[in-house]
């Protein structure tokens, strides 16, 4: 039990003690009116060395005339006169216990003579005390003594430890300690009042993040049902009940704020949590629908421990942190896994970390899923179909092309058909689907493992971009000898595509008979139905609608915002989508021109709709805005 040296002051003439029994005898310790705080940890007011205590487990506060007990969601709980308490009004004589100690809550009168302990501290004032010596205890010896954190001496014993710390027992009516400044002056706060301040912040960080869970749509689930587990697939930090809820008080768990982080992506939807350092704390901001959302400023200390704690799931190196760090780990959260990609990167002040939340249940699964409009549904159903030819999904970073590759290769049966994918890096696991990583470090690029799956005997092959001529040609050749090919492109449109491939150096020939299909893809986000507005439909919008065909509507919503939509106006996204048939007259036009009209010409002969139109559709039936479709499709 670690002792503060050196405090004095004047015993007022009711005492109000706790009474702590330890190997050195009796000690009692004055509660003065600033919080008290017990647990595991030596931060803590009362630090004790008992594995059944958390970190910190609970704390005794001064409240109008009384002293009240409150529990600080210990593992095992805080019991008063042998029933368990969250929070109870505390009274002379009541028995505090907590793991394997015993602390007596007393009123008392007293003399006013001053009572001293000088621990050899040098001129600071003393701790009004008493002790009692256990005369079966021995001395400390040298090897006993430690320096605290305010670089005095003091004395730790071996059982029923516990530092008393100068902060937590200092009442307004003792002298600041020498040194300290003058009256009127602000009094610095020691370390165990800043870790007092630093579990306040915490509580108000929780209460932050349990009022935005409590406010969303949807199943509410507990972190208490949320297991951490590490990038060796062991479980770490298992579920626990209501009763254990949490292993230690949320001021300084990293467990518990990484779990209530993650539920909440979860709930929310979000696909990336940017915990990013700033001059005086952390910024916390998810991905939410494509679009960046504060969470909140998070308090230093309080985010490196979760910054430690990510790194140890993900077996990281904790020392370095100038340098660029990846990983992986997964949560179990209600019986159903979701996986998460880690990534540290050096900042200026300090690592930020992003977390890229990798959850299934929100990505479609079926053809069906992507609300294609029927026809197209019926078009994309029929290539998949095929034994042969080459689909392209087109779009910008982002816009979902990959989730709707592992959706067209779900339609395939893998019982039949040897289907294999070249991704960087893959996302998701698909059951009965050989799936290989590239590794430029090892030679492993896209063209070089084409090359080998090729030999694999597949019947489907799904390359995650075309972004070299290698890959493209061999990608191309592929499709014209016997394979399905599946792939993705960055560019703006279908047109946009074939322009793209013959940039890369593709002959016509092999553009005009490998390709089949080219699906432009972009994700907008859908209106709140909580709190979307309805606004006449202004002359100007009325005309860029009519242009497509959309006509006989009044009115068109747009976002405001409320707590189920975390302000945003939006809740959830979905697919817009752009279909390119390559048709018999559009081959003629690649073999034969390189003009993009003479190609938009013979596109918009056929069935054919845009993004524009596709996007201008939803905003006539309400489900998005015209802002946003403009935002993510672009001028026309």
């Amino acid at each position: 039990m670690e002792w503060k040296a050196g405090f004095s002051g004047r015993i007022a003439m009711e005492q109000t003690i706790l009474e702590v029994k330890t190997g050195a005898g009796i000690r009692r310790l004055q509660l003065t009116g600033n919080p008290v705080t017990i647990g595991r940890d030596t931060a803590n007011s009362l630090a004790f060395r008992d594995d059944q205590l958390s970190r910190f487990h609970c704390v005794v506060e001064k409240k109008g005339a009384a002293f009240r007990l409150r529990d600080l969601r210990s593992s095992n709980g805080t019991k008063v006169n042998g029933k368990n308490i969250r929070l109870a009004t505390l009274k002379t004589g009541d028995m505090i216990c907590l793991g394997q100690v015993e602390i007596k809550f007393l009123v008392r009168q007293a003399s006013t003579r001053h009572t001293t302990q000088d621990t050899g501290a040098g001129n600071q004032a003393s701790l009004p005390m008493t002790v009692q010596p256990d005369k079966n205890s021995p001395h400390p010896s040298s090897r006993d003594m430690a320096v605290t954190s305010d670089g005095s001496q003091a004395v730790t014993l071996d059982e029923g430890d516990a530092n008393l710390s100068q902060s937590a027992v200092r009442g307004p009516d003792l002298p600041p300690p020498t040194g300290t400044g003058t009256a009127g002056q602000a009094e610095q706060l020691p370390p165990s009042d800043d870790m007092h301040d630093l579990i306040i912040a915490a509580q108000s960080h929780e209460q932050i993040l349990q009022k935005m869970l409590a406010s969303l749509p949807g199943e509410s689930i507990d972190v208490s049902e949320m297991g951490l587990i590490n990038s060796h697939g062991q479980t770490v930090h298992a579920p626990t009940d209501d009763n254990v809820r949490a292993a230690v008080h949320a001021g300084r768990d990293g467990v518990l704020f990484l779990r209530t982080f993650l539920l909440l992506c979860k709930r929310i939807r979000a696909t990336d949590l940017h915990i990013e350092p700033k001059d005086q704390s952390f910024q916390v901001r998810m991905r939410v629908d494509g679009m960046m959302v504060s969470t909140l400023n998070m308090q230093s200390k309080i985010a490196q421990r979760l910054l430690r704690l990510v790194k140890v799931l993900c077996e990281i190196d904790i020392s370095q942190t100038q340098s660029m760090q990846d990983g992986h780990f997964c949560t179990d959260i209600a019986g159903r896994r979701i996986d998460y990609r880690v990534s540290f990167t050096p900042a200026m002040y300090g690592q930020k970390l992003v977390i890229r939340i990798l959850d299934q249940a929100q990505s479609p699964t079926r053809l069906k899923d992507l609300n294609l409009p029927s026809w197209m549904e019926a078009d994309v159903g029929r290539v998949v179909r095929q034994n042969s030819g080459m689909v392209l999904m087109c779009g910008p970073t982002g816009s979902g092309k990959t989730t709707t590759l592992y959706t067209l290769i779900r339609e395939i049966d893998v019982e039949v058909r040897n289907i294999i994918t070249i991704e960087d890096p893959v996302e998701y696991q698909i059951d009965g689907v050989t799936q290989i990583p590239i590794n430029e470090s090892q030679g492993n690029s896209f063209s070089n493992l084409l090359r080998s799956v090729l030999r694999q005997d597949p019947d489907v092959i799904l390359v995650g971009e075309i972004r070299d001529t290698e890959t493209a040609k061999i990608a191309m050749q592929a499709a014209i000898t016997g394979h399905l090919v599946f792939s993705t492109v960055h560019a703006q449109d279908g047109v946009s595509t074939i322009f793209r491939l013959l940039d890369l150096g593709i002959e016509p020939y092999l553009a005009a008979s490998g390709l089949n299909l080219v699906l432009a893809q972009r994700l907008v986000r859908t209106l709140c139905p909580n709190c979307k507005k309805a606004n006449k439909l202004k002359p100007t919008q009325a005309m860029r609608l009519s242009k497509f065909g959309i006509e006989d509507i009044n009115v068109v919503y747009t976002p405001m915002g409320c707590p189920r939509c975390l302000k945003t106006g939006y809740i959830g996204r979905r697919g817009i989508f752009e279909l390119l048939n390559v048709t018999d007259d559009l081959r003629d036009v690649i073999l034969s021109t390189s003009q993009i009209q003479d190609m938009r010409k013979t596109i918009r002969a056929s069935l054919f709709t845009s993004l524009h139109e596709t996007g201008y559709r939803l905003v006539a039936e309400g489900q998005t805005a015209m802002e946003e479709i403009d935002r993510v499709v672009g001028g026309e």
